[in-house]
This record gives structure tokens, sequence and C-alpha cells, in this order.
């Protein structure tokens, strides 16, 4: 049997046809848009985009959601840039960020897990301890006169590109190569897929959602150093919300909201589009009121695709319809 060309199957694949979607709209937004001149702050807007919808697929995957992972990136700011003010090494306030975010989640996944809450329901519960946690917070978490020599880390360029752009796709690369050719990647999809299944062939499932759970928390870590480095202040508050920029990558980039299903290739280009939307909407002045409808548009298009790809949703309404005509 001949072996099909990479590309060919690409292209062919869903992940495929959204690159090629966002190869049009990049081309026209080129053309009709400055673009071009703010390509700096469109990649750099990218890399945390990408890393945040990495965070949401390990958690998806699972089936399971997290839908703290907005807020928290504000009191990750909160807690990373108060000890950079105090002159503590940049280097221990990332790791001081990407703990606080691994706690989070933690606390996130062992509510789910041990007691068998769904984990909307517990990060919903972690959204509002967040809001209450920054009015509580000396100057409501606010954070000012940051270092210029701290932003300029943030706005570093190698070449023409983002410095952060390049510690993104290396994630991006890791996490390929995690979840395809490793067993913990193996397990992750079998519990996703069926957790019931996953316990017979021997897998601790519990295991496996708290080791992604904390995954998911240190690549949040990343994801809110990368925000907030290029920033000269920290107001948590401003990332209520932001949820909402990392759950449409999750699901448009197939990540199927059931689990055990989705690639990190699709994350990447799901985050070209979301990046791409965000800077179209500055670029044509159309608020963010456009930005978010078109999100809602894009998942509601997505999700639907997605349900109408599963068998047994399929059979489902097969048989209702027969069902109804028997009636």
């Amino acid at each position: 049997m001949k072996k099909k060309n990479p590309i060919s199957a690409f292209l062919s694949s869903r992940e495929g046809a959204l690159a090629v979607f966002v190869v049009i709209c990049f081309v026209v937004l080129c053309l009709t848009t400055n673009l071009v001149g703010s390509m700096f702050v469109y990649l750099r807007d990218l890399s945390y985009l990408l890393v945040g919808g990495l965070a949401l697929m390990m958690v998806i995957l699972l089936g399971e959601i997290d839908i703290s992972s907005g807020t928290v990136l504000g009191l990750i700011g909160f807690c990373s840039f108060t000890l950079v003010q105090r002159n503590v090494p940049l280097i221990i306030c990332i790791l001081v960020g990407i703990l606080v975010g691994m706690l989070n989640s933690l606390v996130v996944g062992f509510i789910t897990v041990r007691f068998r809450v769904p984990s909307m329901i517990v990060s919903l519960a972690m959204v509002k301890l967040h809001i209450g946690l920054f009015s509580l917070l000396p100057n409501a978490g606010y954070v000012s006169n940051i270092d210029p020599a701290i932003t300029a880390v943030g706005t570093m360029r190698i070449g023409p590109f983002p410095a952060m752009l390049f510690i993104s796709f290396i994630l991006l690369a890791f996490f390929c190569w995690l979840m395809k050719y490793t067993p913990y990647g193996r397990k992750v999809y079998a519990v996703g897929g069926s957790a019931e299944s996953a316990v017979l062939a021997g897998i601790n499932s519990d295991k496996i959602k708290i080791k992604t759970y904390l995954v998911s928390g240190a690549l949040l870590g990343v994801t809110a150093v990368m925000y907030w480095l290029p920033k000269t202040q920290v107001q948590p508050s401003s990332c209520m919300g932001m949820e909402m920029y990392f759950l449409p990558i999750a699901v448009v980039g197939g990540v199927s909201i059931m689990g055990g299903s989705g690639r990190p290739i699709g994350i990447l280009v799901a985050s070209f589009l979301i990046a791409l939307l965000q800077r179209a909407s500055y670029l044509l002045d159309l608020g963010t009121q456009w930005m978010y409808l078109s999100y809602g548009v894009i998942v509601l298009v997505a999700v639907y695709s997605m349900f109408a790809e599963i068998p047994f949703l399929k059979k489902r309404g097969r048989t209702e319809k027969g069902g109804g005509g028997n009636a």
C-alpha cells in the first residue's frame, strides 16, 4: 500500500483545513491592515496564547475543564512581580509563578478526583476565590513601576522574532513528543477516552489526572510570566475572562470536549487564529465585543463539527428519529 504524503495527510486533516483558513485570513489582514507593522506584537501574543492553549488541552484531554485558567494568571502575576519589586532574582520569581499555577491546578484536580465533584464546579469556585483574593490584596493586587530592565526581558528579540516565541515552540515540540511517544501521553489519552477501560487496563486514572493537572498548572505559570513580563504594571483583575482565549484555542484546535482526542499541533494552528482575531480587532478598531463574538461563532462551529464526527451521537440521533417515526 502506497504511503500517503505527509503534507497531503496534514492538509486533509482538521488541523490542515484550519491552517488553510488561517493563512487566508492572515493574507487578507496583511493586505487591508498594518498587520506587518505590528508583527512583533502579534507573535508575542501568539507565544502566551500557545502555552495557555496547551495548558487547557492537557485538562480537556482528560474530559475535564479548568475555567480558573484566566483569573489564576492575575494571582501569579501579583505573586511573581511583588517579588520582582523586592529585588528577588527573576528566575526565582518565575519559579514561584509556576509553583502558584501548579498549586491552583492541584487544588482543582484533587477536589475533582478525590470527591468526584465536576471540574467545572470546582474551577468556578476557584474563580470566585481568586476574585475575592484580588480585593483583599494590597492595592487590589496592583503592582506598578516595574523595573524597565525586567520588561526588557519580555520584549527581548532573537533576530526579528520575540524570544518568547522560541520558548513556546520548544514547549510545543516537547508536548508533541510527550503525548505521542511516551507511556504518560498514551495513558492520558486512555483515561480521557474511557477512565473505566483505563482502570481495567491497569492504569491508575486518578494518579494520571493529578499529574496532568500539575502539568497544566505549570504551563499556566509559564503563560502568566509570558503575559506579564512585557508590561510595566500588573493588574490581576484584568485577567478575568482570559480563559475565553484559551478555551477556544483548545476546542478549535480539535481537542474533544469529551476527552481522549486532540493533538498539540492543532493548538498551534488555533493559536495563530485566535491571536490573529485579537490583533484584527485592535487594528480594525472593532472593540472587544466583536472579538468575543467571533470567538463564540468559531467555537460553536468547532463544537458542532466535533459532535458530528462522534459515532454514538450520530447513532443516537438516528435512533431518536426512528423512534419518533414509530410513534
